[in-house]
């Protein structure tokens, strides 16, 4: 049966402050000293099962495009500056590609395009980035089916056409898990291949893996005959299983390096890697999924270790605060970026927990130094705004826009300066700023859905020339401030007001003012600002005129 729009509808419009459904304010409650300019603010934007979106795969395409929007625009106004979009749940696709069938959560149909035709994708990265926001391509590498037989899998399906990759685990009684095999060779050149692909047609900043490597059900000899067949010089078949993983993230990395460099990659790995780590008394990821995250911090293969730490201070058997201690450090040692993976959901039934145990996580997170983030589990639970959550984050800790963080080892041109910005008055009483994109940048070959026009999305540029821009932020200035003291007044990020993708910003005229300041940078993959272009307009009346300043 077809799920009407409508109810879709009613789910999104209960979601006020611009997405979340309204909470008393809690200003102060974290009591933040200094806001930052430079934080990971992610969330996990879920396609499997239909999570988050799309909210169903019976939904037509304009019902699913507006669902999306809706989302985004929510997730903006709460202050995340990140999606990691599930692109490739179970060894399908929510994008055009040429090696897995199209998602049974998007159509109801695995190998079924959209009627009419759409690419999620495309139409993902071009709303994020209209945003101002990074949308980074969250792939599943090994999974198959989570569920087998939950639903008829297309023959084009990579387990219908190489049986002989797939492996099979009972996860629960009556029920089967099936996968790829990672110690075959041709199964890390195909997971490569289909992000070469990704990378290459689509105009991503980043690609990010979960906690699935393999299974979380206890494994026998099932890959006994791959061991034989390819030992790669171990004896010991769960050092080996340990090195199949490391090998395909190796071979990630040495792609995207290749390909598109300025694309970072990071993994979320589960919690706890081993106990003796951070003395915790649980389930261990090294042992059992065969997943080593210091490994690919210390072999460099990873930008960004993304843990899911997904359990409160205090917890009897894996403590938020050790987990913590262990992941950032590792991260800090091996010069790498450390986002916290956090569990709103938690908030709600059956773990209740209270709001201050997990700001608790974020205040630690804030007082650790060395967390450059968070990544949010899920969407839909942060547009839940479970006991007031998301207006912590909106009213507090984002309450002023941040850029993603710069990364050291990656790209540090700066993009050149944008041109022509002007100023005008709206017939509503807004002032609208409008610029055009520097020179020496080139558009990108945009792949379905994403029209080469003025806002359209660019490639990163030689090295020799300067960084291509990928998004612009504003600051809006006192009307006494000092030309001067420029660098100090932008290196504070309470004057930020607004990072987006367009060329052009609206913003209403205080009462009584009689002059605005602005001050506009253009912004790498890499967060590196070019210089400003500065503008102060002057208003009588309904009547505006301006000057740009000197540098």
């Amino acid at each position: 049966m077809k799920v009407p729009f409508l109810i879709s509808c009613l789910f999104l419009a209960s979601l006020s402050f611009t997405g979340c459904k309204p909470a008393e304010s809690v200003t102060g409650y974290l009591a933040i000293d200094e806001p930052l300019k430079y934080d990971f603010r992610g969330v996990w934007f879920t396609s499997v099962v239909n999570l988050d979106w799309p909210v169903s795969n019976r939904q037509t395409v304009d019902e699913q495009k507006a669902d999306a929007i809706f989302m985004l625009d929510s997730l903006k106004s709460i202050g995340i500056n990140a999606v990691l979009f599930q692109v490739r749940p179970e060894s399908d696709a929510l994008y055009a590609s040429s090696y897995d069938p199209w998602s049974f959560w998007l159509t109801g149909e695995q190998g079924r395009a959209p009627d009419p035709f759409f690419d999620p994708l495309s139409f993902m990265i071009r709303e994020a980035h209209k945003r101002g926001m990074e949308l980074h391509a969250w792939l599943n590498p090994y999974r198959v089916e989570r569920r087998k037989d939950s639903y008829p899998l297309a023959g084009s399906n990579v387990s219908r056409r190489e049986p002989d990759w797939i492996m099979e685990f009972q996860s629960r009684p009556d029920e089967f898990y099936t996968m790829l095999d990672p110690g075959l060779p041709q199964v890390r050149d195909y997971v490569t291949n289909v992000v070469v692909d990704i990378i290459r047609r689509y105009p991503l900043d980043g690609i990010h893996f979960d906690d699935y490597f393999y299974p979380y059900a206890a494994m026998t000899d099932e890959d006994s005959l791959t061991f034989l067949a390819h030992p790669n010089g171990f004896e010991v078949i769960e050092d080996w299983r340990r090195d199949n993983v490391n090998r395909l993230m190796s071979q990630i990395h040495d792609s995207i390096q290749a390909v598109a460099p300025h694309v970072v990659f990071g993994i979320s790995p589960f919690a706890v890697r081993k106990n003796t780590d951070a003395g915790t008394n649980a389930f261990e990821g090294y042992y059992s999924l065969y997943a080593d995250g210091l490994a690919w911090l210390e072999e460099r293969v990873i930008d960004y270790i993304n843990p899911q730490l997904y359990f409160e201070p205090g917890h009897e058997r894996a403590d938020y605060v050790p987990l913590l201690e262990f992941w950032s450090r590792v991260a800090r040692e091996n010069e790498r970026y450390m986002y916290a993976g956090l569990a709103p959901y938690r908030l709600g039934m059956p773990h209740d927990w209270s709001l201050d145990q997990a700001a608790h996580q974020l205040r630690l997170n804030l007082s650790n130094g060395y967390v450059q983030g968070n990544i949010f589990f899920r969407t839909r639970n942060l547009m839940d705004n479970m006991k007031g959550y998301s207006s912590l984050l909106k009213n507090e800790l984002y309450r002023y826009p941040a850029l993603t963080p710069p990364m050291a080892w990656k790209c540090q041109l700066a993009p050149p300066p944008v041109e022509e910005l002007a100023a005008s008055w709206s017939d509503d009483g807004r002032v609208i700023l409008t610029w055009k994109r520097g020179l020496h940048t080139r558009e990108a070959e945009a792949p379905p859905d994403i029209p080469h026009d003025e806002e359209a999305i660019m490639l990163e540029d030689d090295s020799e020339h300067p960084a291509e821009t990928a998004r612009f932020a504003i600051y809006r200035l006192g009307d006494d401030a000092a030309m001067h003291d420029l660098p100090n007044l932008l290196s504070d990020p309470r004057n930020m007001v607004a990072v987006t993708g367009q060329t052009r910003f609206v913003e209403t005229w205080p009462a009584g003012q009689a002059d605005l300041r602005f001050a506009v940078t253009a912004v790498s993959h890499n967060s590196i600002e070019s210089e400003p272009v500065t503008i102060r307009i002057r208003r009588e009346g309904d009547v505006v005129s301006f000057e740009t300043e000197p540098k």
